[in-house]
């Protein structure tokens, strides 16, 4: 506390009493953000968006790259390579086949991956919306044959 009470008095939070962390009010969960926050707060949890689409435990893969957001909605991506095992999705008989053009585009702009060009004929992508849902959602696997990854997305976005 004696390290609260010098911040306090430092900054004059408090007013200069030096009550420390629990005199500063209502801006104690501001500092608290700024201060201890591991990370991006509205960032999608790669981990849970793994275990959300795949049955493999997470050891089976490595998760080359990832991003997304958890505001308005959600919308998070996963760049995947199998270590081993060959990935199976969850509610694998969901997903349809169909073209590649455009979440070749989508992940190429997030991922900035030379090999994700249209013209490649390695892809194999595959989608589904949830119906139940009346908001914009779905997900993608976009299999990249050539290279061994695997592209994965899922949003809801709530507008």
């Amino acid at each position: 506390m004696i390290a609260g009470n010098a911040v306090a008095q430092a900054g004059n939070i408090d007013g200069g009493e030096g009550h420390g962390l629990l005199g500063i009010g209502r801006f104690w969960p501001l500092c608290l953000i700024l201060g201890c926050s591991g990370g991006d707060p509205t960032a999608a949890d790669p981990t849970l968006i793994f275990e959300d689409g795949f049955e493999n435990p997470l050891e089976e893969v490595e998760i080359l790259a990832q991003g997304g957001t958890i505001v308005n909605g959600l919308d998070a991506w996963l760049k995947l390579e199998p270590r081993m095992a060959a990935l199976q999705l969850r509610r694998a008989s969901d997903y349809v086949y169909g073209d590649c053009g455009e979440m070749v585009a989508w992940f190429h702009g997030v991922t900035g991956d030379e090999n994700l060009e249209p013209q490649h004929s390695g892809f194999v992508c595959q989608h589904f919306k949830e119906p139940r849902f009346k908001s914009d959602n779905g997900r993608w696997l976009l299999t990249d044959r050539s290279k061994g990854c695997f592209y994965y997305r899922i949003w809801n976005k709530q507008y």
